[in-house]
């Protein structure tokens, strides 16, 4: 398993690095919504949406939701602003769980609504971000990669201590705390190699930047677990070899671009 996910990561790294560099705008949307229409596929499938119609029904919705949305400027902000106090209804969810599961296994309406606040913020942040500068696009993954690969290694080495047991037993205090300090290492050398005299002031910014966001990567792992548990399964799907579906490597962006998008527009 983990020779796969190594394999796996060592083919997928390099083609993000370089789409992300290479394609237009025109380009990064379309592979976008290419994305979108898998995870919406497999969220639908996590939510117990088992018709095709149904399926494609959300799809669709997904896709038209992102496309008008990013059609008109105005929205992007008050779009990602409901975006972050959904998430802090997910953190409540989260670290609640089970007690109000039933919110998020009976309703059909609320299930949906929880797919679109997942997917469609996500989706309009990365499109933005990559429009205006696409290195804040590889800022944005090296810092959860960094956060992913630094809660890994020091959670195996030193964790102890449960981060959230009901949800994630797995997860331990430790490895968060060594995600977020390779996160803030990944903060500074971008500092170093894109300002020609950075100030402890923009070192402070990116500082505040990379904490939050390797702090929120971590709630887009939990929900997706959280629905993974409700749907009784272990991955979202199968479609990456080692890693289970497209959801499970992508749930960390679905909160965090969001919000560094937020994050970066009021502090740098």
């Amino acid at each position: 398993m983990l020779l796969k996910r190594l394999l796996t990561t060592a083919l997928l790294g390099p083609l993000v690095i370089i789409g992300v560099l290479t394609l237009n705008q025109n380009q990064f949307a379309g592979a976008l919504i290419v994305l979108l229409i898998i995870a919406s596929w497999e969220f639908c499938s996590l939510i117990k949406v088992k018709s095709i119609t149904g399926k494609a029904a959300f799809i669709l919705l997904a896709i038209a939701t992102t496309y008008v949305l990013q059609k008109e400027p105005s929205a992007l902000m008050p779009v990602l602003i409901a975006s972050a106090l959904w998430w802090i209804i997910a953190l409540y969810w989260i670290f609640s769980f089970p007690k109000h599961s039933h919110y998020l296994n009976n309703s059909l309406s609320i299930k949906l609504v929880n797919g679109l606040f997942f997917l469609v913020p996500m989706a309009l942040a990365l499109i933005t971000l990559h429009k205006n500068n696409s290195s804040l696009v590889l800022l944005l993954l090296a810092l959860i990669w960094a956060a992913d690969i630094g809660a890994y290694f020091t959670g195996r080495t030193f964790g102890k201590n449960k981060l959230c047991p009901t949800v994630s037993p797995g997860k331990t205090i430790e490895g968060a705390l060594g995600g977020v300090i390779l996160s803030l290492v990944v903060g500074a050398l971008y500092v170093l190699m894109t300002t020609d005299k950075p100030t402890l002031e923009i070192y402070f910014n990116f500082g505040v930047l990379s904490l939050i966001v390797s702090l929120v990567s971590i709630l887009g792992d939990l929900f997706e677990s959280i629905l993974k548990r409700l749907a009784d399964v272990k991955d979202s799907g199968k479609i990456l070899p080692g890693h289970g579906g497209l959801l499970d490597r992508i749930d960390s962006l679905t909160c965090a671009a969001p919000i560094f998008f937020l994050l970066f527009s009021f502090l740098i």
